[in-house]
Formats: C-alpha cells, sequence, structure tokens
C-alpha cells in the first residue's frame, strides 16, 4: 500500500482534532472514534473505517436510539469536514 502524501496526512489528523462528538465537545481523535482513514486518489473516494464499541441493543431498546442519533450526527460532521477539505469527493463509511 502506498503511504498517504504528507499534506493528505495532516489534513486528515486536522479534521480528526476538528470534529467534536456533541455531549462530549471531545474531538474524535481524542475519543478515538475513527479507526483509519483511506485515500484513493484514483476515483476521488475517501473511505472511513470507524470505531464504534460494542454494545447490546437488546439491554437498552433507547440507548440503542441515542447511540444511532449519536452515530449519525458524528459522520455528518465528518462527512463534511472532509468534503470541506476534498470538495467533489465520495466518502464512504465502511
Amino acid at each position: 500500500m502506498k503511504e498517504l502524501p504528507m499534506d493528505v496526512k495532516e489534513i486528515f489528523d486536522k479534521i480528526l482534532d476538528s470534529v467534536k462528538e456533541s455531549q462530549s465537545e471531545l474531538s474524535l481523535a481524542e475519543l478515538g472514534l475513527v479507526k483509519k482513514l483511506r485515500y484513493y486518489a484514483a476515483d476521488n473516494t475517501i473511505a472511513v473505517y470507524m470505531n464504534y464499541p460494542g454494545y447490546n441493543p437488546a439491554e437498552c431498546p433507547a440507548c440503542s436510539v441515542a447511540t444511532g442519533i449519536m452515530k449519525g450526527t458524528i459522520e455528518r460532521d465528518l462527512k463534511q469536514a472532509l468534503l470541506d477539505n476534498f470538495p467533489g469527493w465520495k466518502i464512504e463509511f465502511v
């Protein structure tokens, strides 16, 4: 696998430092919620691999709903930050 150009790595790091989880106000970098970002220059795609902790939705249905909302908000905010820096690119959550 080819190494990321240094400027792209720096942009990714900056994005992960700037996007905050709304309840804790901690950055995605601080929370460790993004496992990795893959940059595919050939087809202008960024693949985002999230690192959400596991849980059992059967134990708490309300928690399942709240977690789904939280994940949706985080992914929306992260996607927007990536598109701000990589306009016209495709962002895929894997």
